[in-house]
């Protein structure tokens, strides 16, 4: 399993893999023949435990989950044409120029890079999917030119506005999401003005999208980065159940501030 090397070390770091069998689509868990859940972190292991798997045969593939903690898959089931990779297949590894591999089936590519969506993921049933948690990749290690994982936001952008125009999550400057998490302000007490909104409980799932949509109403408002970056943390030890680790709420908050208000 030489190829495995070729997966970048931050990604062997995250203990969110798990493994596949030949012919089928279901995760499995690495350390046993029962059957693993996109959405169940106890049924996922170390890296080292699925490769172990493969090694020893117990399973034929190992996966890694996606899990919203800012890496985000991009699967190209359209890749080739005529032996050749199509153009969609260049547009894309050329605009992230992160982390790309061959998928199982040789007919397809990989790419993992650092980012968020303003959803979970989407498949554009056109050979297009990208997502960034509640679903697995099943890894080759077979590297296509870009061998490292980078950090691309704008990349991600453009594949959204691209290949999945239903999607507006810009306003034709930037990656603003649209406002589908709105804090509640409640009415004065007693002439008394309250200083924060309530915000409203936020399922462990939708944390990265409702806080990007919080920083980006608040940067179109014209908040300062320092504020948004407070307002988030706030809101996160507030409303997420659990909360997200502030090196993620920074990356929500340097995104959206990258790109001018609206």
């Amino acid at each position: 399993m030489k190829y495995l090397d070729a997966i970048p070390d931050e990604l062997k770091a995250l203990r969110q893999w798990v493994c596949a069998d030949n012919g089928e689509k279901a995760p499995m868990r690495a350390d046993s023949s029962f059957p693993a859940s996109t959405s169940s972190p106890a049924t996922w292991s170390d890296f080292e435990t699925a490769r172990k798997a493969v090694e020893t045969g117990l399973h034929d593939w190992v996966g890694f989950v996606f899990h919203g903690n800012g890496i985000v898959g991009i699967d190209i089931d359209c890749g080739w044409e005529d032996d050749l990779p199509s153009q969609t297949a260049l547009d894309i590894v050329f605009g992230c120029q992160s982390y790309t591999e061959l998928s199982r089936s040789g007919r397809g590519f990989h790419i993992l890079l650092k980012g968020t969506l303003p959803f979970n993921g989407k498949n554009n049933q056109h050979g297009v999917e990208i997502y960034q948690t509640g679903r697995y990749f099943i890894m080759t290690g077979r590297t296509q030119i870009f061998h490292s994982i980078a950090e691309n936001q704008a990349a991600i952008d453009s594949v959204i506005e691209t290949y999945f125009p239903d999607v507006r999550t810009t306003s034709g400057k930037g990656a603003i999401a649209p406002r589908i998490y709105n804090p509640k302000w409640p009415k004065p007490n007693g002439g008394k003005i309250p200083l924060r909104p309530n915000y409203p409980q936020i399922p462990q799932g939708a944390r990265n999208i409702c806080l990007t949509s919080l920083a980006g109403m608040m940067h179109t408002q014209g908040y300062p980065k320092s504020q948004i970056s407070r307002e988030l943390l706030y809101a996160n030890e507030t409303a997420c159940k659990p909360p997200l680790a502030k090196k993620e709420i920074q990356s929500i908050v340097n995104s959206v501030t990258r790109y001018e208000r609206t």
